[in-house]
């Protein structure tokens, strides 16, 4: 008998029988709160073994941390899938304890060289593109509205493309998901970002959001955009500044009455 175990249930592979693991009605084990697809990924067991295979290319699917191809890949006993938020272990055997496997937080930035500055990852979804309800927002004429997303899931972090926006990682154009490895070079239209899950490099501020746009804006035309803060002293000064020219106009008035009240008063006494 083997196995398909998740949160300590388990559901029994059936020779000759099949298992569509999702959230939707179609599947046949149903997690709802697991962040997948309605049909996410498929366990199949036969005499010639337990094999699983992403539902679509769409879907993204590790087993040990490493990414599945759309095929069909083999499964050995103790092997560890990942999916969604969910991790499932399968048994061919007696089922294990897998309680006893300590789960690593995810964690990543996205992190600019050129600019010393970097995003986290610590959400579930990270939009990339040119509207301003992205959390990174990119200047670029080049960038769609959504660009990208990259997605905390599977265990890691997931780069998927926004319709047909064209996305390269280390120099190579992608278009279905792909699991992000130490180093990557991501490239969104002319933004250049290397991804990583250890630590910052010395000297280097991680935001949150939206609030790193200028921070990581991309340098066209123009240098990014600069936010200037008044002091009271400056604030002081500009108001001496616009207070001046008017007692200045008030000075000048008084001279002038003065002079027209004179001259009046000499005409009206005559020679």
């Amino acid at each position: 008998m083997t196995w398909l175990e998740y949160n300590e249930a388990l559901q029994e592979l059936h020779p000759d029988s099949e298992v569509v693991v999702g959230t939707g009605a179609q599947a046949t084990w149903r997690l709802r709160r697991a962040d997948l697809m309605p049909r996410h990924f498929v366990v199949s067991a036969s005499d010639e073994g337990v094999k699983i295979r992403p539902f679509s290319s769409d879907t993204v699917v590790t087993v040990n941390g490493r990414q599945l191809p759309t095929g069909i890949t083999d499964l050995r006993d103790g092997d560890v899938i990942e999916a969604g938020s969910a991790e499932f272990h399968f048994w061919a055997g007696t089922p294990g304890d897998s309680r006893s496997v300590t789960k690593v937080p995810i964690t990543g930035h996205l992190i600019d060289a050129r600019r010393r500055s970097a995003v986290s990852l610590d959400r579930i979804s990270t939009g990339i593109g040119k509207d301003e309800s992205n959390t990174l927002v990119i200047d670029d004429e080049e960038a769609a509205s959504f660009h990208a997303e990259v997605r905390r899931e599977a265990g890691g972090h997931a780069l998927r493309c926004c319709d047909s926006a064209t996305v390269k990682v280390n120099g190579r154009p992608v278009s279905a998901p792909v699991m992000l490895n130490e180093d990557d070079e991501v490239q969104v239209a002319n933004l250049v970002l290397r991804y990583t899950r250890g630590g910052l490099p010395e000297g280097f501020e991680a935001g949150q959001g939206a609030n790193l746009t200028n921070a990581i804006d991309v340098e066209l035309n123009a240098p990014p955009a600069r936010t200037v803060r008044h002091s009271p002293v400056t604030e002081l000064s500009s108001a001496v500044m616009v207070r001046t020219p008017m007692r200045a106009v008030a000075f000048v008035s008084s001279v002038i009455a003065a002079v027209a009240i004179a001259t009046l008063l000499f005409l009206h006494r005559g020679p």
